[in-house]
């Protein structure tokens, strides 16, 4: 089956958006039915080139997913570009617009002209109401290609893609040509510590002994994912391979991976917190809250992280580390000695298992770097110092990464140096 993408909108093109739903979309259909894109197409707000796109794809693939351009604004084109390169009219549809009015009446707004467009679908098109926005997502035909029509709002399209449009895939995949189906999966392991040059030598072995898969590696600042994509004749076998290749490839890797799919180094450190019993404390300066905001983001945080603070100052770093003025005026505010005394001090504040500090400069340049140290039972377990020259989002972002798996690496027992 030849499934292609087309996003649409001129804020693609101008470097204002990245196109996420795109790269969701081809994850969703390689982990869920072993499916590949062959094709994506990004278009920007032109009627001309929309239609054009339109018609080109449905002639080339079997199915099209479209992202964007179904709202209520001047420049959402895509159901009447696709009504027209399908070559019917656009027909009104009285529950699409009853819906819409009835979001309009629970929000509070009243409904303009341009939201009322939104219930005119191409003639003979099913849709799908919109539980997340007003848009329904619009399942059609243009010519022999099967087309849907998604809104480009990322929660809304998501919703989409993983419930009504992947069920319909699923129910209604046509059996391959020319031999037995090939089953396909996509496995992932997330990496931090080493560069994308030293993980592909240390996967090098792996990749030769299992010619079967394709090695790929993707940078997610500050962390790298290592992929397998893994094809085989049998569920069972694909299976058995997947799970072989993972295998061989965190023994390989250690401490390295630090989780597989979509784990987060956050979660991996609640899982780890939850599973002991224990709790953190953050005294962070350069970060500004970072660490605190990717804890926070994984649900039931609370039960492990006690609380936080954004010790900034020397005023603020002399409450929370128990710094005298002798010691920040010879070690200064950035410094091992000043994040060792943070550690401690936010431990014994908060009465915590764990604490972990970050003390650092986040200019960029040749000055950018920073402190991390992590204090427990037995008093300061790990310290490091990190030269990151770069922007001062980046610098933060690593950062906080190094935090978080400063104390992932303590809580598993790992040797120094791991």
């Amino acid at each position: 089956m030849r499934i292609e993408t087309l996003c649409t909108g001129d804020e693609l093109l101008t470097g204002q958006t990245l196109d996420g739903n795109g790269a969701f979309l081809q994850t969703c259909l390689l982990e869920r039915l072993g499916l590949r894109v062959s094709r994506s197409t990004v278009v920007g707000d032109e009627r001309e080139e929309l239609v054009e796109a339109l018609q080109a794809a449905s002639l080339r693939a079997q199915l099209l997913v479209v992202s964007g351009g179904l709202g209520p604004t001047v420049d959402d084109l895509t159901v009447a570009c696709a009504a027209q390169a399908a070559g019917v009219p656009l027909v009104f549809s009285p529950e699409v617009f009853q819906s819409i009015e009835a979001r309009a009446q629970r929000l509070g707004f009243h409904l303009t002209e341009g939201a009322k467009k939104q219930a005119l679908l191409p003639q003979g098109a099913r849709h799908t109401l919109n539980a997340l926005g007003s848009a329904p997502m619009v399942h059609m035909h243009i010519g022999r290609c099967e087309v849907f029509l998604l809104p480009g709002v990322p929660r809304e399209f998501r919703a989409f893609m993983e419930g009504p449009l992947l069920q319909h895939l699923e129910a209604h995949l046509p059996p391959p040509s020319g031999g037995g189906r090939i089953f396909r999966k996509l496995y992932r392991l997330q990496c931090i510590g080493l560069p994308e040059s030293l993980l592909d030598e240390a996967m090098a072995p792996i990749a030769a002994a299992f010619p079967e898969i394709k090695l790929g590696f993707r940078v997610r600042f500050p962390t790298v994912e290592v992929k397998f994509l893994c094809e085989a004749s049998g569920e069972g076998a694909l299976a058995e391979l997947g799970e072989g290749v993972v295998g061989k490839a965190r023994k390989a890797l250690g401490v390295v991976a630090y989780g597989e799919g979509e784990a987060t180094l956050a979660g991996v450190v609640v899982e780890l917190l939850w599973g002991r019993g224990e709790t953190v404390a953050l005294a962070e300066s350069c970060t500004g809250g970072h660490v605190a905001a990717e804890l926070t983001a994984v649900g039931g945080a609370s039960r492990c992280l006690v609380g936080g603070v954004v010790a900034y100052t020397a005023k603020a770093k002399r409450i929370w580390g128990g710094l005298s003025e002798e010691v920040l005026g010879v070690q200064g505010e950035v410094s091992a000695e000043t994040t060792r005394l943070l550690a401690q001090g936010v431990r014994g504040c908060l009465g915590t298992h764990w604490g972990l500090a970050v003390t650092g400069y986040a200019d960029g340049g040749q000055a950018g770097h920073f402190f991390v140290a992590c204090a427990g039972p037995g008093g300061v377990l790990r310290e490091e110092k990190v030269v990151w020259p770069g922007a001062r989002v980046d610098i933060q972002r690593m950062a906080a990464a190094r935090a978080l798996n400063m104390l992932r690496l303590c809580l598993l027992g790992a040797p120094e140096g791991a």
